[in-house]
């Protein structure tokens, strides 16, 4: 048996680092831990990037992960754990493991996936494996442990919902009902790590999660972070059921939950049956109130804004409030974008709104062949994220591509016109 430390690395790029504990680490520790490792997880996400200020705890494996814009921090910390424990192996996964060519030599395997079927392997003393391994997803979510929250150290997640609203106080945690989405969104890097196929857990395990949160942790508030929430209707049906069912949860009315979701399906039962099982608002992927940027982006899942406007309109009837999700400076913006998005930043449809600054993450399409949609990657924004709102304020947009046949400097009027039309509403998440 080994010695596994996880590290969730430092993110000085986040106005709240510790918003949300990383679920998926917690599940593969939950794995270690119950084949009989001894598993240590450290949160190092609001730590200072100065690596002297780092005390790397002694271990055999080190399980480092990110995205990609944790590279750099990932890099340090695999040099200084190196220098400290030369004979440890390293270990770098999660979606950093798209940005493989930028990690370097002192990881010794950048796992790519979902790991929990590999993972033992993995830290195993005799391990041996190429630089980079691709694990076999698990299809049975249900026979998983659920995540070892108790070595987490410190909230598993803080205030979630619209306007700083706290329905229980107790912090918050992250749940999966799914894993996986069936669209193929350019701009989106899950199908490059895990299967298309969205595979469903049972509503009666996860509701035994949700019960488990509340009476160890006194955890109430929940933000279920599947790729889809809606993928399945009849999902969302069972979960709302076995909630309702639930006297730990109080059949609803003891926990308050958030969720993301896409434009359809949709109906007012499913939103008002999620309204009486506890939740209190949607995210709803928007993305683009122009037809010709939703039709290059979104391939097959096509939706018209009148669409996306109707979704907004029926959850608000349902009693539940809701976040646009929408991006700027995308593929295939032109000169009628920011007309076009400016009414979901006004309509009173939409209680707040997330306005990303587009940028091609590795392993999106759009990343891996830009010149489909039009456009070419800057690589002097590699290092750039999605992030309006930094620890010190707000962060100019800047295009992170160029678009053919549309000036670079009117784009960046375009990019600067819609935020200041978004902060103008007074509606914008600021971190």
């Amino acid at each position: 048996m080994s010695e596994v430390c996880f590290i969730n690395p430092p993110r000085p790029w986040l106005v709240h680092p510790h918003a949300q504990a990383p679920i998926g680490i917690l599940y593969l520790a939950a794995v270690l831990e119950e084949a009989g490792h001894a598993v240590k997880v450290y949160n190092w996400a609001g730590q200072p990037p100065d690596p002297t200020h780092w005390r790397i705890p002694a271990a055999e494996v080190y399980c480092l992960t990110g995205t990609w814009l944790d590279v750099p921090m990932v890099n340090a910390l695999a040099v200084v754990i190196h220098d400290k424990t030369p004979s440890a192996r390293i270990l770098a996964g999660g979606p950093i493991a798209l940005s493989e060519d930028e990690l370097n030599e002192d990881i010794n395997v950048v796992v790519r996936g979902e790991a929990e079927l590999d993972i033992c392997a993995l830290v195993a003393p005799e391990a041996g494996f190429q630089r980079t391994h691709i694990c076999t997803p698990p299809t049975d979510l249900d026979a998983l442990p659920f995540p070892a929250r108790h070595l987490w150290p410190g909230p598993f997640g803080g205030n979630i919902f619209i306007g700083g609203r706290n329905y229980f106080g107790g912090g918050s945690t992250t749940i999966l009902t799914s894993r996986g989405c069936p669209h193929k969104c350019a701009f989106c890097a899950s199908q490059a790590l895990a299967p298309r196929k969205v595979r469903f857990r049972n509503a009666e395990s996860v509701v035994e999660e949700m019960e488990r949160c509340v009476v160890d942790y006194g955890v109430r508030q929940f933000r279920f972070s599947d790729e889809n929430f809606n993928a399945k209707s009849a999902h969302v049906t069972a979960l709302c059921q076995n909630i309702m069912a639930s006297d730990i949860l109080g059949h609803g009315d003891g926990i308050a939950w958030r969720t993301s979701i896409a434009v359809k399906p949709r109906s007012h039962e499913m939103f008002q049956a999620m309204r009486l099982a506890g939740c209190k608002e949607v995210s709803i992927g928007i993305e683009s109130g122009d037809p010709k940027v939703l039709a290059l982006l979104c391939h097959e899942k096509i939706r018209c804004p009148r669409d996306a406007m109707g979704a907004l309109g029926m959850a608000q009837e349902s009693g539940l409030l809701t976040r646009a999700l929408m991006m700027c400076g995308t593929p295939g913006e032109n000169a009628e974008t920011a007309r076009l998005n400016a009414p979901f930043f006004t309509s009173p449809n939409v209680d707040a709104l997330a306005l990303a600054t587009f940028a091609p993450m590795p392993g999106s399409d759009i990343y891996n062949r830009p010149e489909l949609y039009g456009c070419s990657l800057r690589s002097e924004m590699a290092s750039r994220g999605q992030y309006l709102y930094g620890p010190n304020g707000r962060n100019d947009p800047e295009p992170a591509i160029t678009i053919d046949d549309f000036p670079f400097d009117a784009l960046r009027q375009s990019m600067a016109t819609q935020v200041a039309a978004a902060e103008a509403t007074g509606k914008i998440g600021k971190g």
